[in-house]
């Protein structure tokens, strides 16, 4: 599947400020030449965000996790968050992102059954509303099957989510299986290497860069954005100038401390 990879790419997560949302689309739908990805799947871009994307009508990305989808389970982040708390959990979240995988895993089994605490719920997209959304173009897309850390996984890992994530996508006939977003952005070699042999065209990252006139089709690149970012401050990240102040205000910062 052929996709065309323009210089703004912008990532979401979720969707709770919709009148802001609505705001930034207005700016995105003057620069022409955009898309619009959003990460994980969460049930607000169906119910918040399709709506106006089809209004817009602004080229739409949804990189989903096919294991949650038509179930109750909850992001896994989400689960930390529910047994530590908002803030506390956040930062275990954001933490066990960096381990390996399987301590990861064992982490969280164990966090479940440490807390006398109802298994919590998060009711996610069923498969009938993906099927709608690509019927109206949205392209429905590969974000892991698990949504594991591809940095942290070792190769039998890496293909076992690749291989159950395009049976889900064959047999239900969605045809976003090989355009992949990474999860957490977290790339290496192996992961390349390995999405590459397993049919992948595209890969996105999560590094807040524009794109340039000629890319790695397994590197795209995309500005990270919600719909709470003021619009001051949405339009200073579109037009790349706040990628390239970031790392410079990082080694002042780090210059500054010792």
């Amino acid at each position: 599947m052929k996709i065309n990879i323009p210089p703004i790419i912008v990532t979401y997560h979720s969707f709770k400020n919709v009148s802001n949302f609505e705001k930034q689309l207005q700016i995105l739908k003057k620069h022409k030449n955009v898309l619009v990805t959003t990460d994980d799947g969460d049930r607000t871009f169906y119910t918040e965000a399709y709506p106006l994307l089809l209004k817009y009508k602004l080229p739409a990305i949804l990189f989903i996790i096919p294991s949650l989808i038509g179930t109750e389970i909850p992001f896994w982040w989400n689960e930390v968050m529910y047994y530590l708390g908002d803030v506390k959990g956040f930062e275990k979240a954001t933490q066990i992102k960096y381990i390996p995988n399987q301590e990861r895993i064992d982490y969280l089994n164990q966090l479940r059954s440490q807390y006398d605490k109802p298994l919590l719920k998060q009711q996610q997209l069923t498969l009938a509303q993906l099927r709608e959304m690509q019927s109206n173009g949205i392209i429905i897309a590969n974000h892991s099957h698990t949504h594991p850390m591809f940095d942290q996984c070792n190769e039998e890992e890496i293909t076992s989510e690749i291989k159950k994530t395009k049976h889900f996508f064959d047999v239900n006939n969605l045809n976003g299986y090989a355009i992949f977003a990474y999860p957490n952005g977290g790339y290496n070699e192996l992961s390349e290497k390995i999405l590459k042999q397993e049919g992948i065209e595209y890969a996105f990252l999560f590094d807040h860069k524009k794109n340039k006139a000629i890319i790695n089709p397994l590197r795209v690149s995309r500005l990270s954005v919600s719909d709470a970012t003021p619009i001051w401050k949405f339009k200073f990240i579109l037009s790349g100038w706040h990628s390239k102040l970031v790392p410079l205000s990082k080694a002042i910062h780090k210059i500054a401390k010792r």
